[in-house]
C-alpha cells in the first residue's frame, strides 16, 4: 500500500489535504440537504420530518461509532488498523450523497415516503461518514508525536477543512443557480478532489507509525474495559461534554443557517450575494488560523481552548443584532475569526488524552476512545434539536412555504438565545476538564522530555517501550509547576509547553 514503505516522517500538509476533499464533498450533504428537502420551491418534507431525521441520525451515530470502533481496534493488518478502512469506505460517501439528491418533486413518493427516504439515506451517509472520519482522526495521534508536530498538523488540517467548507458553500449556489447544474451532478464533480486528496494523503503518510502503535500494545483490547475506563475518567467526560456544546452549535448552524439568512438578515437564497457572504466569512476564518497557531504557541493549546469557551456565550449573543445583509456579514465575520480559535486545540487535547490512555493502560485504542467521545458529544446535539423542534412548533414554522406567524423571531431566538445557552454549558464543562486533567498533563509532559537538559519531545511509543522509565517514578516526583503558565518560554525551544523549562531548573536545583 502507498505510504507503507515511506521512511520520512508524515508530511503534515499532505496528510491534512485529505480533509479538504472530505469536507468539500460531505458538506454538500450536511449543509444543503435541509435546503433541498425543506426550503426549496417545492418542499419535499416538513421541518418536523427534518428534525426527526436529525435525532435518528444521531442515535444511529451512537451505535455505529461504538460498533465500528470495536471492529477497527480488533483488526490488525500489515497496513495498520486505519488505512484499509479508508480505502474500503471511500466509495460509499460519494454514492450516498448521489442518492440523496437523485430524488426530486417528480419522484413518485408520498410525503411520508419522502420523509422515510430522507431518514434512510441520512443513516446510510452517517455509517459511511463514521468509517472515514473515525479512521482518519485515529491516525492523527499515531502519525504525529510531539506538541509542535501536532500544532502544525492541526493548523494545516483546519486550513484545508475551512477551504473545503468555503469552496462548497461558495461554489454550490453559483453552480446550482447560475450554471443550472443539479445537486447530483455536483456529487459526482466534488468526488474528484475527494479521491485525489485521499491518494495524496496515503503518499504523504508513514503508515508504519500506525503499525508500531499497535505492536506496542501490552494488553489485549476490550471494548468493555475501554468504556469502563472512559466513563470513569472525569477529564475525558468533561472534555467531550464541552466539545458536545461545539458540536451542537455547529449542527444548528448547518441545519438552520439558510433560514437565518432568509428570515433574519433578509438574504435571498442562491446566486452571487449568497456566495459573496460565504467568501467573506471563510476568508476571515482562513486568515485567523495561522494567527491562532501563533497564539497557541505562546500561551498553550489548553489555555487558548479554555479562553475561547469562556468568551463564546457572549460572542454568540451578538447574533441577535443583525437586521440586514451588511450587518449580518459583519457579525458573522467577527464570529468566524473567533471560531478559528476553537478548531486546532481539540486535536491537540484529544491526542494528549490518547497518549495518557496508552501510558496508563498499555493498549492502542484511538478509534474506540474517539467513538465514545463522539457518543458523549452527541448528547447536546439531540437536546438542541429537540429545543429547536419545540420552538418551531410554538411559532408555527413548517417550511419556507408555511413559515408560521413570525419566522424572523423563530430563527433569531434559535441563533441568538439557544446557541449562547449551549455555549454556556460548554464553558462550565471546559473549566471542569481543566481542573480534573491538570495533574495528568503535568505527568505526560514530564515523561515526553528526553532529559532534564532538553526540551525535545519523544514518541509516546518510545516511552512505553522504554523499560528504564516508569510512570510511577515520574508520579513520585513533586511537579509543582503549572503547564498552562507559559509566559516565560525560551523563544528558541521547539516545544509548545513553556512552563517545563522552569520545571527543569527547579529539578536541577
Amino acid at each position: 500500500m502507498i505510504g507503507l514503505n515511506r521512511t520520512k516522517k508524515t508530511n503534515p500538509i499532505g496528510f491534512a489535504s485529505f480533509l479538504f476533499g472530505l469536507t468539500f464533498l460531505t458538506q454538500l450533504f450536511q449543509a444543503f440537504n435541509t435546503k433541498y428537502y425543506n426550503l426549496g420551491t417545492t418542499a419535499l418534507i416538513t421541518f418536523a420530518w427534518a428534525s426527526a431525521a436529525k435525532i435518528v441520525f444521531i442515535v444511529v451515530d451512537w451505535l455505529n461509532d461504538i460498533i465500528f470502533s470495536a471492529i477497527s481496534e480488533r483488526i490488525n493488518t500489515k497496513w495498520g488498523k486505519r488505512a484499509p478502512w479508508l480505502v474500503i469506505g471511500s466509495v460509499f460517501i460519494p454514492l450516498f450523497i448521489f442518492l440523496t439528491y437523485f430524488v426530486d418533486s417528480k419522484t413518485p413518493f408520498t410525503p411520508t415516503g419522502f420523509g422515510l427516504y430522507y431518514i434512510f439515506i441520512s443513516i446510510l451517509f452517517e455509517n459511511a461518514s463514521t468509517v472515514m472520519y473515525t479512521s482518519y482522526n485515529a491516525l492523527f495521534p499515531t502519525l504525529f508525536d510531539t506538541t509542535n508536530e501536532r500544532n502544525k498538523a492541526s493548523m494545516f488540517k483546519h486550513i484545508f477543512e475551512a477551504i473545503g467548507m468555503g469552496a462548497c458553500f461558495v461554489l454550490t449556489p453559483i453552480l446550482i443557480d447560475e450554471v443550472h447544474m443539479t445537486y447530483w451532478h455536483l456529487s459526482l464533480l466534488y468526488s474528484v478532489p475527494y479521491f485525489v486528496t485521499l491518494i495524496i494523503m496515503f503518499r504523504s503518510s508513514r503508515l508504519q507509525d500506525d503499525v508500531k502503535a499497535s505492536v506496542s500494545n501490552r494488553v489485549k483490547f476490550s471494548i468493555k474495559e475501554t468504556m469502563k475506563d472512559a466513563f470513569t475518567d472525569k477529564s475525558f467526560i468533561f472534555y467531550n461534554l464541552a466539545q458536545s456544546a461545539t458540536a451542537a452549535i455547529m449542527a444548528l448552524v448547518i441545519t438552520l443557517y439558510q433560514m437565518y439568512f432568509k428570515f433574519v438578515i433578509k438574504m435571498e437564497s442562491g446566486g452571487f450575494m449568497e456566495s459573496l457572504c460565504y467568501i467573506v466569512i471563510f476568508v476571515c476564518l482562513l486568515v485567523s488560523l495561522p494567527i491562532w497557531r501563533i497564539v497557541i504557541k505562546k500561551f498553550g493549546h489548553v489555555k487558548v481552548w479554555l479562553t475561547n469557551f469562556t468568551l463564546m456565550p457572549f460572542v454568540l449573543l451578538i447574533l441577535l443584532i443583525p437586521t440586514d445583509y451588511v450587518s449580518g456579514m459583519i457579525i458573522l465575520s467577527i464570529i468566524a475569526i473567533g471560531f478559528g480559535g476553537t478548531m486546532s486545540p481539540p486535536d491537540m487535547i484529544f491526542a494528549e488524552i490518547i497518549d495518557l490512555d496508552k501510558l496508563k493502560h498499555h493498549v492502542s485504542r484511538e478509534a474506540a476512545l474517539g467513538s465514545i467521545g463522539n457518543l458523549i458529544q452527541r448528547v447536546s446535539v439531540i437536546i438542541s434539536a429537540i429545543f429547536v423542534l419545540a420552538l418551531t412548533k410554538i411559532t408555527g414554522y413548517e417550511s419556507a412555504e408555511v413559515p408560521g406567524r413570525n419566522p424572523e423571531i423563530t430563527f433569531r431566538i434559535a441563533f441568538g438565545v439557544i446557541m449562547p445557552a449551549i455555549a454556556l454549558f460548554g464553558t462550565v464543562c471546559a473549566w471542569l476538564f481543566y481542573k480534573f486533567s491538570k495533574e495528568d498533563r503535568k505527568m505526560l509532559h514530564a515523561l515526553k522530555k528526553k532529559s532534564l537538559d532538553q526540551t525535545t519531545e519523544v514518541s509516546i511509543n518510545d516511552i512505553i517501550n522504554d523499560n528504564t522509565t516508569t510512570i510511577d517514578e515520574v508520579i513520585k516526583n513533586d511537579f509543582s509547576w503549572d503547564l498552562d503558565d507559559q509566559s516565560n518560554q525560551n523563544k528558541d525551544t521547539p516545544s509548545e509547553d513553556k512552563s517545563e523549562d522552569n520545571s527543569n531548573d527547579q529539578q536541577k536545583q
